[in-house]
């Protein structure tokens, strides 16, 4: 009797139905899927010293192959588009690898011998559903600015940012649908074939030295991971410090 009132109870604790929670598991499990993935835009200006745009794409080449090594996490895909005073980096992985991405960012920046002066968080896109890139790949622009100082524009910045955006994920779809045989030439035309895809030098200057806070700095998306989550109450900085009627759950 024991055992069969053991298995009616075991019965009863044990869900029924799946959850929401079960399915999207089961989902991720499916395909091979270790963690949500999410997708940073990122603009950069480059110092002088930079001038070759395969030291800077070398770079993050092996940036990402050592911490797929050290963390075996989810792959890391993406563009970086070099130009020739400044990028625009893509990247899709996992949160805890675009925090080291970050993390790197602001270590370039402090370095005044490394190539890139100043960076800006353009979006962070959480949990996408699908990847825009395969793999992650960089291509050098040779692309002369006419004047990045005479690009100013009365142009509200949140909506600058949202073409930008618009313009790299179309670039993105535009790539996925390439044969796997001509991805490369596609990448090495891409200024050719689909100028208008491509985000204007003079629109990513402007970005770089506008102070709007939709967009973010590596040293601020930093904060919010690496700082302790502390605050002080008004009721503590009173004296006598208040007395509570009734206690709290």
């Amino acid at each position: 009797m024991a055992s069969e009132y053991d298995e009616r109870e075991e019965s009863v604790l044990e869900p029924t139905n799946p959850t929401l929670l079960d399915a999207i598991e089961e989902k991720n499990r499916a395909i091979g899927k270790k963690n949500l993935i999410h997708r940073m835009v990122c603009i950069s200006r480059l110092r002088d010293n930079a001038s070759d745009p395969n030291s800077v794409g070398n770079h993050y080449e092996k940036l990402f192959k050592h911490l797929q090594n050290m963390y075996q996490s989810e792959p890391i895909t993406g563009l970086l588009l070099i130009y020739h005073k400044h990028i625009v980096h893509v990247v899709e992985t996992s949160s805890d690898m675009l925090l080291k991405y970050v993390q790197d960012l602001q270590k370039t920046e402090q370095d005044e011998t490394s190539f890139a002066a100043k960076s800006k968080i353009l979006v962070v896109s959480h949990d996408i559903p699908d990847r825009l890139y395969s793999q992650w790949s960089f291509r050098g622009l040779d692309i002369q600015a006419h004047s990045l100082d005479q690009n100013e524009s009365n142009e509200d910045t949140y909506n600058v940012v949202g073409d930008v955006l618009t313009q790299l994920v179309k670039l993105g779809v535009h790539l996925s649908r390439q044969p796997k045989l001509t991805l490369k030439s596609a990448m090495d035309s891409l200024y050719e074939k689909v100028p208008e895809l491509l985000p204007q030098q003079g629109t990513i200057h402007s970005l770089l030295m506008n102070d709007d806070n939709c967009m973010i700095l590596p040293k601020e998306y930093l904060a919010m991971y690496e700082q302790p989550f502390d605050f002080t109450l008004d009721s503590e900085l009173s004296w006598p410090l208040p007395t509570r009627l009734f206690p709290y759950n």
